[in-house]
């Protein structure tokens, strides 16, 4: 695996595989690498692609600093991962170069916002879609790959690449998830032994509440939810909605619909999406 620490090298190497007809695939990431993230690794090389990991933690994308410097990072146990799973190549970009000007981000796409994440995290989807299109600028993908956790996330990169008209494949990859049924995150590493519990619990709910959503769509059983993780002591929530896959509206069809969420166990924010056809 090659490993990549400035923008000079990294053009230099991706000339060289362009001339031996590879085609780049990006697995954008902030490092604390997971299961989640090889599975994206994985799902790059069976479309026959150079793949190309990148790690950046993104300053703009945070909306305290407290949780800007608490985000998981370990170099050497990404390289090793990435390693085992034969990454091609891992870019590890510097601030001057995604932020050429100054350290601020841009709002560029104006769909899917004022809900879920983007209404509870105002900023937050700027700071995402600023970092992204730079990478995209950077490196010239022909295609890039995300996971579906973060579900309204995909969802903008997917406007970035139609707005900028791009020629960029996006391959949205089905999460991978732990024994509890909660996709992998990097955030996980920061929870306690206890907090664990308490996710394992409210796992347990959500999946029971998963199981009658696809049986009919109600409302009562997303307010029966909201009382069982409020008696697990989860008592942040952010939002607990059912959504059109397609277009993000609430529905109350089961056809093409996710069970969104976002809580707070302690101070790690948990986020998932469940499809519920």
């Amino acid at each position: 695996m090659k490993i990549l620490e400035n923008k000079k090298k990294l053009d230099g190497f991706l000339v060289n595989i362009r001339e031996k007809g590879h085609k780049i695939g990006l697995i954008p990431t902030m490092g604390g690498i997971h299961e989640g993230h090889l599975s994206l690794l994985e799902k790059s090389k069976k479309n026959h692609c150079f793949s190309l990991v990148t790690i950046f933690v993104n300053p703009t994308q945070f909306n305290e600093y407290k949780d800007f410097k608490l985000y998981p990072q370990n170099r050497d146990l990404d390289i090793d991962l990435l390693k085992q799973k034969k990454c091609d190549a891992l870019y590890f970009p510097q601030i001057v170069e995604l932020y050429p000007d100054e350290i601020k981000s841009q709002k560029s796409i104006f769909d899917y916002r004022n809900i879920l994440c983007d209404k509870f995290r105002p900023g937050h989807f700027d700071g995402v879609t600023t970092v992204v299109k730079s990478l995209f600028d950077i490196v010239k993908p022909n295609h890039v790959f995300f996971g579906e956790k973060d579900f309204q996330q995909l969802k903008l990169i997917r406007k970035i690449i139609e707005k900028n008209k791009l020629p960029i494949i996006i391959h949205p990859c089905n999460s991978v998830r732990m024994s509890n049924g909660m996709s992998f995150s990097s955030r996980y590493t920061n929870l306690i032994p206890s907090q664990e519990k308490i996710l394992d619990k409210a796992a347990s709910k959500i999946l029971n509440s998963i199981l009658e959503l696809k049986k009919r769509i109600d409302v009562k059983i997303l307010k029966n939810l909201k009382e069982e993780l409020n008696k697990i002591n989860i008592e942040r929530i952010d939002y607990l909605e059912i959504r059109d896959e397609i277009n993000l509206l609430p529905t109350s069809k089961n056809k093409k619909a996710r069970l969104f969420l976002a809580f707070y166990v302690g101070e790690i924010r948990i986020i998932d999406n469940f499809i519920l056809y």
